[in-house]
């Protein structure tokens, strides 16, 4: 767990020609994490183009199937490959591409009657409205008689039609058909004034069907024939939806066959070593790398060259981790700072351990604990996008409630000797006298914590500087900044800031490890590259020292925040018990009291949630990792196909 799987270096040698074969041993192991170089003047071949581009049109096709059928089978259960092997590039692209190009007539001709029918259903509804409201009110085929005048169908406010019929005037005649539509009837020499002054009344001309009537009579039995028609194409158009929607699944897994193959086609492109030769390089676990190269071996018969070399201390080698499966959320909250390198020591399983134990120190109540807790575990169940932050308030605040029940004895913000025969080691006093002593209490054991962890932190840099074989960085800096710190937190600790006692002895401590950190690797170096290196490395030791005891104070200070927590905590849980006497008076103040105390404590739990996981990162990210954590690792990410290799050679 503090070391990740010992990784394996593995180079393959092959036929060109057996690259499916070869890729579809390493699919279905998937176990090889590739390193694919770019070589100069390198071009994808034809055939991986056409894989490319096929896999966009396939995105496009799905993209906008999506939108016209309203339904999305992202993240449902796995799609069934819908094509046939194939024995060659060729045949499988071109099958694709043929049932590609089905699906965008489709697709096209979908679109066409879907915009025919949302451009022309309202104005076809409109029409009925006008011809229903004028033939209470008119013959139609009087209307169609007319030779001389115009009837002109317009839209408008509702609360517009005296507008209306002021600004036409005497000059027409103007019907209403509908709340929103009226008829002007008009001489045809008069009809763009007609126009005119409708559109001062807000009035516009209603849209023309198209293959509309020039004769108004015969419009009613021409709408009743539009809508028939429009009515069939809708009908077309849903049956054409419900058939594309079922065949969304089977166009992710073309989209699934054609990444697939512009993976496996990039790779054989990307691993020519000669003309008719191939390598892949990459990582295997030491342990699978034997099983791999025989089942490659076995697949091609033989014909396979491979080189494999254990790493021990490379920063380029991927990493790989086995945790318990409780322990998996802490990675996830390692990887927040960054991914550790091969050759420096995983700080997650330390960090399951203390950022729950920071947490419940800060944070400590029984009842707020299992509160957080059940917040997290409702999250955790009923919020899909939030499982992951549900886990870490569960975790939090089972953290949470154990400390506060077992180290501070305190439940709801109220002593939990009040309920059990119990008397917690940092209960809270309530005579002033032995509260004072119990402030002090924390700040020491904060200040203690934070010692620890920090002098962890510069231990695993030690180690890290053994795994990486810089033996003289551990014994010339690490070791001595690592007993300057415990020397100068000794002194601190047991003299206080009381300066003029230092000199009594104390400071010797501190002057030992100071001067062979300032000395040791400036003469080590001017020792092994001359005077001139020596010297330069003796200013760069001065200002890193100087740093180093800015830091190691700082750093240390920062866990007051343990202590300040605390405080906030009962500090804010007394001032809602507070309020709540003051209003508890009567029957009604004794329900006001009790539901302002339970919103109060409910307030607690929320904000110092929130604040606490924000202080615990910031222990364990500035003040614990910037120690020994160089956050520059690689994750493994074997190999590996959605649905394997289209070819079946």
């Amino acid at each position: 767990m503090l070391r990740p799987v010992t990784m394996s270096r593995t180079s393959i040698i092959f036929l060109k020609s057996e690259t499916e074969q070869v890729m579809e041993v390493i699919n279905k192991h998937g176990a090889f994490h590739l390193t694919i170089k770019e070589l100069d003047g390198q071009t994808s071949s034809e055939y991986a183009e056409k894989a490319q581009e096929l896999g966009n049109r396939v995105r496009d096709v799905i993209n906008r199937a999506t939108s016209l059928t309203g339904r999305n089978f992202e993240g449902e259960s796995n799609p069934v490959t819908p094509l046939q092997n194939y024995r060659d590039w060729p045949s499988l692209l071109s099958s694709i591409d043929a049932e590609v190009s089905s699906y965008e007539n489709r697709l096209r001709e979908l679109e066409i009657r879907s915009q025919r029918v949302a451009k022309y259903r309202p104005i076809l509804e409109i029409w009925k409205s006008a011809v229903d409201g004028l033939s209470k009110k008119a013959d139609f085929s009087t209307l169609g008689s007319l030779k001389h005048f115009k009837a002109i169908f317009l839209q408008g406010p509702a609360d517009n039609k005296e507008a209306l019929k002021k600004a036409i005037g005497d000059s027409a005649i103007v019907v209403e058909a509908a709340p929103t539509i009226s008829i002007v009837i008009c001489d045809r020499k008069s009809e763009r004034d007609s126009l005119r002054a409708a559109e001062e009344a807000e009035y516009r001309p209603i849209e023309q069907l198209d293959r509309a009537p020039s004769n108004y009579s015969d419009l009613p039995s021409f709408l009743r024939s539009y809508e028939k028609d429009l009515t069939e194409i809708e009908t077309q158009v849903s049956e054409s939806s419900t058939s594309l929607a079922r065949d969304l699944p089977k166009l992710r897994s073309i989209e699934a066959v054609l990444s697939d193959s512009y993976s496996v086609l990039s790779i054989r492109d990307k691993t020519s070593l000669q003309k008719n030769w191939a390598i892949i390089e990459g990582y295997v676990p030491s342990n699978l790398a034997s099983d791999l190269i025989s089942s490659i071996s076995e697949r091609v018969d033989g014909r396979v060259i491979p080189f494999t070399k254990e790493e021990h201390s490379s920063s380029s080698v991927p990493v790989s981790f086995r945790y318990p499966r409780f322990m998996k959320i802490f990675d996830s909250i390692t990887n927040l700072y960054g991914t550790p390198s091969y050759n420096e020591v995983n700080p997650t399983p330390i960090l399951a351990i203390t950022f729950p134990l920071f947490f419940g120190l800060m944070f400590g109540d029984l009842g707020h604990g299992l509160t957080l807790a059940a917040i997290g575990f409702f999250m955790f169940k009923k919020v899909t996008s939030m499982k992951k932050i549900g886990l870490v308030l569960m975790i939090a605040g089972i953290a949470g409630a154990l400390v506060g029940g077992i180290v501070y004895g305190e439940i709801f913000g109220k002593p939990l000797a009040d309920y059990i025969p119990y008397q917690a080691p940092l209960h809270i006093p309530h005579e002033e006298g032995e509260f004072m002593t119990y402030l002090m209490q924390l700040l020491k054991i904060s200040l203690f914590v934070g010692i620890s962890q920090i002098s962890l932190g510069l231990s695993l840099t030690i180690v890290n500087n053994f795994i990486q074989k810089k033996y003289e960085a551990a014994a010339l800096i690490n070791i001595p900044k690592l007993a300057l710190y415990w020397a100068f937190m000794y002194v601190v600790w047991t003299t206080k800031l009381q300066l003029m006692q230092w000199f009594g002895g104390p400071i010797y401590y501190i002057l030992a490890p100071l001067l062979f950190l300032l000395l040791a690797s400036p003469i080590y170096s001017m020792a092994k590259h001359g005077r001139k290196e020596g010297l330069g490395h003796l200013g760069e030791m001065g200002f890193d020292l100087f740093e180093s005891m800015i830091s190691f104070t700082s750093n240390t200070v920062s866990y007051l925040r343990i202590f300040a927590m605390v405080i906030a905590h009962i500090e804010l849980t007394a001032i809602f018990y507070t309020l709540g006497s003051m209003v508890g008076g009567g029957p009604t103040g004794m329900i006001f009291s009790g539901i302002l105390i339970v919103m109060g404590n409910l307030f607690v739990v929320l904000l110092e949630g929130i604040l606490v996981l924000a202080q615990d990162l910031r222990l364990h990210f500035y003040e614990w990792f910037s120690k020994f954590y160089q956050d520059g690792g690689v994750r493994f990410s074997p190999f590996k196909l959605s649905l394997g290799v289209p070819i079946r050679k």
